[in-house]
C-alpha cells in the first residue's frame, strides 16, 4: 500500500536546499508505486525561484495543487519529509523524516539536537561530515525540570545520501574570455566560501600573469540589481589594491542555468575550479565540476571527501584533487550564528603559501592533474548513479528494504504500433514516446504502417534519423487488421518484454519505467497493468491534460474479473514469453482480440498483476475510434458475447 507523503520544502528555491530538495522529489518519483507524494513549497530566506517550464517544474506545480485540495479536504498523511535545517522541524504525520545540509563546522548547536530528537523519527543527511557531526555532538544540559542530563546527543538514527552525477548539455554563457588559462570560483560572498582570501591571493600569485583569468560567479544575497550593485563594490574594494595587475577577473552575476555552468566546467581554456572555504557539507560546485573533468583546488576536510577521494590499488581513499593544506580552527566571530554556528566550533582555514603552490602547480603540472581529474571522473561517474543514489534515499524515507531494480538490469521493452489515418496524432505520439525515461537506453519502437492513406511517412522518418537504433518502420500492402498487425509485431520484438503503444494515447514520461521495473521485479508475473487517466481531448500532454480525474479504475487481478472487464485495455506490458505459452492474438476479431488474448493466457496459467502506483497513462476516448464508435456496437457486442461464452 503507498504512503502518503507530504513533502515540506523549499522546493523552487534557487538556493543549495532548494537543489537538495528536488534531489528528494526525483527520488521520490522514481517509486510512485511505494509513494503518493504531496508538496509544500515553502520560501527560502531572499534566494530566487527557478522559472523553468519542463516536466519537473509543471508536476511540482500539479503537486502543490493537488496538497492545496487535500488539506482542505482535511485530507491526513502518513509521512513527511522536511527539507529545512533543524530547528525548523515539526511532527506533520505519524512519522516525520528530517532531510538536512547539516553543518559545515564540528558542532551542531544544541538546538538543532532537541528539535531533531523531539520531532523527527528519522534523519537524512547530504555527506558523511554531517553524519558524524551529528553522532559526534554532545551537551550536558538540563531539562525542562531542572535535572541535569550528562551527555546529550542525537537519540535518532541518522544517515548519509550524496548526490547523483546530472549531466547537462553545456550551454554557452555570454562572456568573452580573452585569457587562455583561466580559473573558476562559484561561491555565494559570506563568511564561509573565504571568498576575499580566494581572491586576493590569487591576484597576489597570479596578478603579472596576462594570460591568466579569475572568472566569479557570485552573488551576496539574491541575483537582484541591488546585489549585483553590492557584490560589485565589494570585488571592487579588492581589486584597487591590485591596480597594476595584468591577469584579469571576471564577473558573472545573475542567473545562470546548469547548462551554462557546464559550458564553463567543460571550457577548454578553464584550468581549475578554485574552492578554499572553510567546508562543505556536500559542496555541490566541486561534485558538478569534478564530473566534467575538470581539477580541483580544495582542502580535503569536510562534505567533498565523499567524492573527491578515490580508493588506491590498496583500498586507500586517496583525494584526486589540487591539494590545500588547512589548520582546523574556531570559527571567525562574524560567523557565529544563534542556534546554527556555535562559538566553540571549527572549521578549516586554508594555508596561504599551500593555496599560491596549487595555483602555480594547476598550470606547471596541468597534464599531470588533468589525468587526476579525469580518474575521478570516472571514478563519480561510476559510484554516483542516480538509480543507486535514489534507492539509497528511498530507502531511508520508506523506513525498511524495498526491491530495487536498476534501469541497467531490465530487458529490452518493444512497443508495438498499428499507423493508420494517424496524420493528426503522429508527431505528438512519437514525441511522447522519445521523451520516455529509459527510450533510448532499454526501448524499441516498432511502427508498422497498416497501408495508410495518410501521409505520416514524413514525420516517421524525421524520428528515425533521429533514433536509428530504437525505432524500426515496416509499411504493408494492405491492413490485415489490428491485431494483425500486433501478430507482426510480435514476430518483429527483439526485447523481452511487450506493450502497444497507441497513436492517440499518452503516457507520463516514466510509465515504461515504472511497468518495466514492476514487471522485471516480479519473475513469476507475467502481464502488468494500472488504472488510466481519460480525456476525450487528442493530443494532449501528460503535464497539461484535461482528465480532471477521470479515470478508469480497475480492480485488482483475477480470472473472474476479467471475463468482466478487460483491466489491461490500452496500457499493459507483458513478456515476450507469454506468447510461445499461449499463442499471439487471434486476427479474426476487430476490437476484442487482445481481450481474448488475456483470457487465453490467464485460463492457461498466466500470472497477471494490478499496478498500487498512479496512473501513468492516459486514455483518449476517441468517438471514431474501433472500440467506441456507435457505429461499430453491434459487432463489436458479438465479439464480446463469443469470447465471454467461450471462457465464461
Amino acid at each position: 500500500m503507498r504512503k502518503k507523503i507530504l513533502v515540506k520544502a523549499p522546493m523552487l528555491s534557487r538556493s543549495g536546499y532548494g537543489e537538495q530538495s528536488r534531489f528528494a522529489l526525483r527520488c521520490l518519483r522514481s517509486r510512485e508505486d511505494l509513494f503518493d507524494i504531496y508538496v509544500m513549497n515553502i520560501p527560502w530566506g531572499n534566494t530566487g525561484h527557478i522559472a523553468s517550464d519542463d516536466d519537473e517544474r509543471r508536476w511540482i506545480d500539479a503537486c502543490m495543487m493537488k496538497t492545496m485540495m487535500y488539506t482542505e479536504q482535511k485530507g491526513h498523511f502518513d509521512q513527511s519529509l522536511q527539507i529545512t535545517v533543524p530547528n525548523e522541524f515539526e511532527k506533520l504525520a505519524p512519522v516525520n523524516i528530517g532531510y538536512t545540509a547539516g553543518i559545515e563546522t564540528t558542532k551542531v548547536a544544541p538546538q538543532w539536537l532537541q528539535k531533531t530528537n523531539e520531532t523527527i523519527d528519522r534523519l537524512i543527511v547530504v555527506s558523511n561530515h554531517s553524519k558524524e557531526v551529528f553522532e559526534n555532538t554532545h551537551y550536558d544540559a538540563h531539562d525542562q525540570d531542572g535535572n541535569e542530563i550528562k551527555d546529550y546527543g542525537l537519540t535518532v538514527p541518522v544517515t548519509a545520501v550524496g548526490y547523483p552525477v546530472r549531466p547537462t548539455d553545456p550551454d554557452p554563457v555570454n562572456i568573452e574570455l580573452t585569457t587562455e588559462n583561466n580559473f573558476l570560483v562559484v561561491a555565494q560572498w559570506g563568511p564561509r566560501k573565504n571568498l576575499d582570501l580566494t581572491i586576493k591571493w590569487f591576484l597576489e600569485e597570479h596578478g603579472d600573469n596576462e594570460n591568466v583569468g579569475l572568472i566569479l560567479k557570485t552573488n551576496s544575497v539574491t541575483d537582484s540589481f541591488m546585489d549585483r550593485e553590492h557584490t560589485t563594490t565589494r570585488l571592487a574594494q579588492i581589486l584597487d589594491r591590485f591596480r597594476d595587475r595584468k591577469c584579469k577577473v571576471y564577473l558573472l552575476h545573475g542567473e545562470v542555468t546548469a547548462g551554462n555552468l557546464t559550458w564553463l566546467y567543460q571550457h577548454p581554456t578553464m584550468k581549475a575550479l578554485i574552492n578554499i572555504g572553510h567546508g562543505e557539507g556536500w559542496g555541490l560546485p566541486l561534485f558538478e565540476a569534478a564530473y566534467n573533468g575538470l581539477p580541483l583546488i580544495t582542502i580535503t576536510w569536510s562534505g567533498q571527501r565523499d567524492f573527491i577521494c578515490k580508493p588506491n590499488k590498496k583500498g586507500k581513499a586517496v583525494p584526486r584533487v589540487i591539494r590545500v593544506d588547512y589548520d582546523l580552527n574556531r570559527v571567525q566571530q562574524e560567523a557565529v550564528w544563534e542556534g546554527v554556528i556555535q562559538a566553540d566550533s571549527m572549521w578549516a582555514f586554508p594555508k596561504e603559501a599551500s593555496y599560491k603552490r596549487a595555483l602555480r602547480g594547476a598550470l606547471e603540472k596541468e597534464g599531470h592533474y588533468k589525468q587526476e581529474a579525469v580518474a575521478l571522473q570516472k571514478y563519480i561517474t561510476e559510484m554516483f548513479v542516480d538509480e543507486v543514489q535514489y534507492a539509497q534515499f528511498v530507502e531511508c524515507v520508506y523506513g525498511e528494504k524495498v526491491k530495487q531494480v536498476l534501469t541497467k538490469d531490465l530487458p529490452k521493452v518493444s512497443l508495438i504500433t498499428s499507423v493508420y489515418n494517424g496524420d493528426d496524432y503522429i508527431r505528438p505520439f512519437l514525441e511522447d514516446i522519445t521523451r520516455q525515461t529509459i527510450f533510448e537506453e532499454k526501448c524499441e519502437l516498432i511502427l508498422i504502417n497498416a497501408n495508410s492513406p495518410g501521409n505520416e511517412e514524413e514525420v516517421i522518418n524525421e524520428y528515425l534519423e533521429k533514433y536509428p537504433d530504437n525505432i524500426v518502420y515496416k509499411r504493408l500492402d494492405e491492413d490485415p487488421g489490428i491485431y494483425g498487425v500486433w501478430n507482426m509485431g510480435v514476430e518483429m520484438s527483439t526485447g523481452g518484454f511487450l506493450s502497444n503503444a497507441n497513436l492517440d494515447d499518452r503516457k507520463a514520461p516514466n510509465a515504461l519505467e515504472v511497468h518495466a521495473k514492476a514487471l522485471f521485479a516480479e519473475p513469476d508475473v507475467d502481464l502488468v497493468y494500472g488504472d488510466m487517466l481519460i480525456t476525450d481531448k487528442a493530443n494532449e500532454t501528460w503535464e497539461s491534460n484535461s482528465a480532471n480525474g477521470r479515470a478508469y479504475n480497475f480492480p485488482e487481478f483475477s480470472v473472474e474479473s476479467l471475463k468482466m472487464v478487460n483491466m489491461p485495455h490500452a496500457a499493459p506490458m507483458w513478456r515476450k514469453s507469454i506468447h510461445e505459452k499461449h499463442g499471439v492474438f487471434n486476427d479474426k476479431y476487430k476490437s476484442a482480440g487482445d481481450w481474448e488474448m488475456w483470457l487465453r493466457a490467464a485460463t492457461g496459467g498466466s500470472i497477471f498483476k494490478k499496478l498500487s502506483s498512479s496512473p501513468v497513462a492516459i486514455y483518449h476516448f476517441n468517438p471514431d475510434g474501433i472500440s467506441t464508435n456507435p457505429e461499430n456496437f453491434s459487432w463489436k457486442r458479438k465479439e464480446e458475447e463469443e469470447i465471454y461464452e467461450t471462457y465464461k
